[in-house]
């Protein structure tokens, strides 16, 4: 099961950051469609939005694409920063687009991990209410907000949104945890080992040895990479190889074990890396 989260986290990172680079090209778009008249917003605004489309969403996507970093806490570094792009925009544009929050939640379910996923829920609450009381203080747009003074704004702005995102969070929570669920009643158990465990796991360590013995001595090292949790990114890094070789050598062997289906070789196989290391 700890492979398989491991694995799932860094191919989730980079997965996020393209997401991330997607999302600063539609930011981008909204400020095109802004200089040129399509949407009636002040100047200023479209700039602070660029800017903090820079910062929260392509620095990021930078970091791990091309730096390639992969520390403990880049899944937090992300989903803090799609939920501060997510206030900004909140605050810039409209109330109304409280759906925004979900975005860091939907990110962090992908880690299938329910700590950043709470993570996730706090700091979007947390982001909603601080947008309010800036707009209490200061607002760019006095039109999107109906109501003055920090209680009323609290009371009828604030509150009412974080209900709707509390409704949105507790769906996504649902589904993670179902899947969490279905991800350990598949992965294979350490303990109480029965004679059909042992039989079984020496028919899939003899499957290994073959799978391994109709491969290239690249095919290998790549192969023994893929079951160990690495993602092609990472395995390009290793082998000091093109992403691109890496996908061909892939290919490779996906045609010559049989399976494109990359968990399931992880979850059967990685038990088998060290031996054939």
């Amino acid at each position: 099961m700890d492979i398989i989260l491991k694995k799932n986290e860094a191919e989730i990172n980079e997965n996020a950051a393209r997401g991330l680079l997607g999302i600063w090209g539609i930011v981008l778009l909204i400020d095109l469609l802004c200089w040129i008249g399509v949407f009636d917003i002040y100047f200023p605004m479209t700039m602070v939005l660029l800017l903090a489309g820079l910062v929260t969403l392509a620095v990021p996507a930078v970091m791990v694409l091309k730096f390639h970093f992969y520390n403990n806490t880049m899944k937090y570094l992300i989903v803090t920063a799609t939920a501060v792009m997510a206030g900004t925009s909140y605050v810039l544009f409209t109330f109304q687009a409280v759906i925004v929050f979900v975005i860091p939640s939907i990110i962090a379910g992908f880690y299938m991990n329910k700590r950043l996923l709470y993570y996730s829920g706090i700091l979007s609450v947390l982001s909603i209410l601080l947008s309010h009381i800036i707009t209490g203080v200061y607002l760019l747009q006095p039109w999107i907000e109906p109501f003055t003074g920090i209680d009323a704004i609290l009371r009828y702005g604030a509150v009412p949104r974080c209900l709707q995102y509390s409704g949105f969070f507790f769906l996504i929570f649902l589904m993670v945890d179902r899947y969490m669920e279905l991800i350990l009643h598949i992965a294979p158990s350490k303990g109480d080992s029965t004679k059909e465990d042992t039989d079984l796991q020496i028919e899939e360590k003899k499957e290994f040895e073959t799978m391994l013995e109709a491969l290239t001595e690249r095919e290998r090292s790549v192969f023994v990479l893929i079951v160990s949790g690495y993602t092609n990114m990472q395995i390009a890094d290793r082998l000091c190889l093109s992403n691109g070789t890496v996908k061909n050598y892939i290919s490779s062997i996906y045609e010559k074990i049989g399976t494109r289906e990359r968990n399931t070789l992880i979850i059967k196989y990685h038990r088998f890396v060290k031996e054939n290391d």
